[in-house]
């Protein structure tokens, strides 16, 4: 029942939330999402109870065409559900209180839905949970975020409903080729990894969920309803968005369709090594264009997202776990930025770059932490972006020597639109225009919630050996080339 109890708590949570006063609303909320992020850490003794791939394995139920509520967890999803329920707490923490109830209990209906997403073993509940996860972050972005709140949610909605609808389809059709090759009608993943389909068939159920993945991480040119999502967002909707909801599709290539189309994965490296490097430097170079703030942290998203689809389809023990391991890494680092943006907007009402300037002297902890965080996504050495990265690229030199080098740019690019953002915002003299009136420094809760996250992204880019450990049996099950 504990993985149960993990999605359905915030489910309960969004209902008792939204019939709340507004200013117990958000308390409630917050104390919803502790217990929900100590859950998730207790969950690691449990697991580590258990051997095998898959663990904490819940089974309810019969079975009408294979359709059965079947929950597991792997080291991947545990570590998803982790980032998930933290992500979720400090980004209540840090939100100004004056949002309404139906405002908070979005965000916990969103956790649930995520958290059945990482824990569904059916694929019939897999796409349930998928689903139903736009939901709440359609009208999180379409009723409290910015000016082009309406626009923003609606794009997001139609690109990824039919993301979802093209993983509908290869879902279903993969369960319908399994059944007219064996008699067998079965959602169960594990099953279906063993499925004995002709190759026309595997190759149209690959293509159709490979695109709906491909939506959610977004891979280019499917990536057009990000940028402005992120930019519309309020804060937490943006650290979600960032930090776990793009991780959906990441986990849909590494937890389904690598384990289920070995060799299918092996012969698309090509066609998603090229993906994954236009990903890496044609969001570096929209960065560098960026002349909002948040939009910039929007465009290193894109950019960041490239490794992870390089180091899957490497197919390289090395590759694979970079990749996996950067999805964490990202979560910890694009949340951070988000945070740091949406705070700063909160005071000022600004977040152009144009619109700041020697800001570390009236914000010295504003800098330092927004300089840290900066560095970890960029990738410097002993922080953890770094480590995922390197990962990724090494796995991928192993198969090929340009898409790596091709990566690597990607990089220099990095620094080259984060360095001059952060000098110009922080430390350059402040323009016409600019911002005149004195901007509070952090909080102490402010601090208290960067500060975690600091501690987090130091520790994982200096002993990164506990996180890799966790995953390393997710990393087994996939067919790796060496």
């Amino acid at each position: 029942m504990v993985l149960t109890l993990l999605w359905t708590v915030p489910a309960i949570g969004c209902f008792v939330v939204w019939t709340m006063p507004q200013a117990a609303a958000r308390r409630a909320a917050l104390l919803f999402s502790a217990v929900l992020f100590a859950f998730s850490l207790w969950l690691l003794v449990p697991y580590s109870a258990q051997t095998g791939l898959l663990r904490l394995r819940e089974t309810a139920g019969p079975s009408t065409l294979g359709i059965q509520y079947r929950l597991a967890v792997d080291g991947i999803g545990l570590a998803l559900c982790w980032l998930t329920a933290l992500l979720t707490m400090l980004a209540f923490a840090a939100s100004p209180e004056r949002l309404p109830a139906g405002y908070w209990a979005a965000f916990l209906g969103l956790e649930a839905a995520l958290f059945g997403v990482f824990t569904a073993q059916n694929l019939f509940y897999f796409y349930l949970f998928w689903d139903l996860s736009l939901i709440p972050m359609f009208f999180i972005i379409g009723l409290w975020g910015s000016d082009r709140r309406r626009h923003a949610s609606l794009k997001f909605i139609l690109y990824t409903f039919l993301g979802s609808m093209s993983l509908l389809i290869g879902v279903v059709a993969l369960v319908v080729l399994h059944h007219a090759a064996t008699g067998v009608w079965t959602w169960d993943i594990e099953s279906l990894r063993a499925t004995p389909i002709g190759q026309k068939g595997a190759a149209f159920c690959f293509a159709a969920a490979a695109l709906g993945f491909a939506v959610k991480i977004p891979i280019v040119p499917a990536h057009n309803w990000l940028p402005d999502a992120h930019t519309e967002a309020p804060m937490a909707g943006s650290v979600l968005l960032a930090g776990s909801m793009l991780k959906m599709g990441v986990y849909g290539f590494l937890h389904i369709l690598l384990p289920v189309f070995p060799t299918l994965s092996r012969h698309a490296f090509p066609i998603f090594a090229a993906l994954g490097a236009v990903n890496v430097l044609y969001g570096a170079l929209c960065a560098m264009a960026q002349t909002d703030l948040k939009r910039l942290v929007a465009y290193t998203s894109v950019s960041h997202l490239g490794f992870c689809v390089l180091g899957l389809f490497s197919l390289t023990a090395a590759g694979v776990a970079g990749g996996s391991l950067q999805m964490i890494n990202h979560g910890l680092s694009t949340g951070g930025l988000f945070l740091l943006v949406g705070m700063l907007y909160e005071r000022t009402h600004r977040r152009g770059l144009g619109d700041f300037g020697a800001l570390a002297t009236q914000a010295p902890a504003f800098a330092f932490f927004f300089g840290v965080i900066l560095l970890s996504s960029i990738g410097l050495p002993g922080l953890n972006g770094f480590v995922g990265e390197f990962l990724s690229l090494a796995g991928l030199a192993k198969v090929s020597i340009p898409f790596a080098a091709l990566a690597l740019l990607g990089t220099v690019f990095a620094a080259a639109y984060g360095l001059p953002a952060y000098q110009k915002v922080f430390w350059a003299p402040a323009g016409a225009g600019s911002v005149t009136e004195k901007v509070d420094d952090l909080s102490v809760r402010e601090r208290a919630v960067l500060w975690s996250l600091v501690g987090l992204i130091v520790w994982l880019g200096v002993y990164p050996k506990p996180m890799l450990d966790l995953i390393s049996p997710s990393i087994a099950a996939v067919s790796v080339r060496r």
